[in-house]
């Protein structure tokens, strides 16, 4: 399930571009203040440390949002057009129903230096999954973040499609075991679900080594195979890279992906797609 949330901006300001993790901040604290229990399980309770299962993409905007540098900053901000909208997903229905109806109760959204008047919030169709789907991050600058962290150290390694790192498994391993996890997570919180997927398509999963996963990287362009960007989020330094994805997989893995995201971090603004071009 995807819900896209349409804004304008009260006034015309910049913002960071290193603002992920305060738009993850401002949907959490939209939650807390009208489903306080919903906010608390994920933080405290059940579901804290543990895979969220739900994904939220950048912000858009129409005119398209223009990078600015100004003097004695290190980074760029952002200079957003007046239209603004972004996605947020999730297979759990109560959780994206609880952001929903928190966003619409409030009818704005505080980010940063900058406030935004919610003006609609739509669920999106889904499209017609197939075995064999082609995803691209979505929107404008959606990015996908593989990582791999290493035994008994803090340090987290940053994978992308064509490079592979002693210690780490490939990106296509990352993305692939990812995928398996989050679908034994959809089955610890909501096994209603998973098993009506399971049985509407009559697959098998029971293991990263038994379920039918193969995944492709496509060239971005011409030019460019694909896109790295670097974000700061919490003071520390996460490295993502955004080009189309072929996956081949049984159909509940491929609707997890339109319900949660590819890669890890969904919850933090990385991986969530829409379908793309082959």
């Amino acid at each position: 399930m995807q819900i896209e949330i349409q804004l304008i901006q009260y006034e015309e300001s910049l913002l960071s571009f290193d603002y992920l993790y305060a738009l993850h901040s401002a949907i959490m604290k939209t939650i807390d203040a009208f489903r306080p229990e919903m906010a608390n399980a994920l933080h405290e309770g059940v579901h804290k440390d543990r895979m969220k299962l739900f994904s939220f993409s950048p912000l858009n905007s129409w005119p398209l949002p223009k990078l600015v540098q100004i003097e004695g900053e290190p980074r760029k901000k952002m200079l957003l057009g007046q239209k603004v909208w972004f996605r947020i997903a999730s297979p759990w229905p109560e959780l994206l129903n609880s952001i929903g109806e928190s966003l619409l109760k409030t009818q704005g959204l505080k980010l940063l230096n900058k406030s935004f008047q919610i003006t609609q919030i739509n669920m999106i169709a889904p499209p017609d999954l197939k075995e064999e789907m082609v995803w691209m991050p979505f929107g404008q600058s959606g990015s996908i973040c593989t990582s791999w962290s290493l035994k008994n150290t803090e340090r987290k390694l940053f994978v992308y499609p064509d490079k592979s790192i002693e210690g780490s498994p490939s990106c296509k391993e990352l993305l692939t075991s990812n995928l398996y996890h989050k679908f034994k997570r959809l089955q610890e919180i909501r096994p209603d679900i998973a098993s009506a997927w399971l049985r509407d398509s009559g697959a098998e999963i029971v293991s990263p080594e038994k379920t039918p996963i193969s995944i492709e990287f496509l060239p971005l362009s011409k030019e460019k195979n694909y896109k790295n960007i670097m974000h700061s989020g919490k003071n520390t330094v996460i490295k993502t890279w955004r080009c189309p994805v072929k996956v081949s997989a049984p159909l509940p893995i491929q609707r997890l992906i339109w319900a949660c995201g590819l890669g890890d971090m969904n919850s933090q603004g990385y991986g969530l797609t829409e379908e793309g071009k082959s």
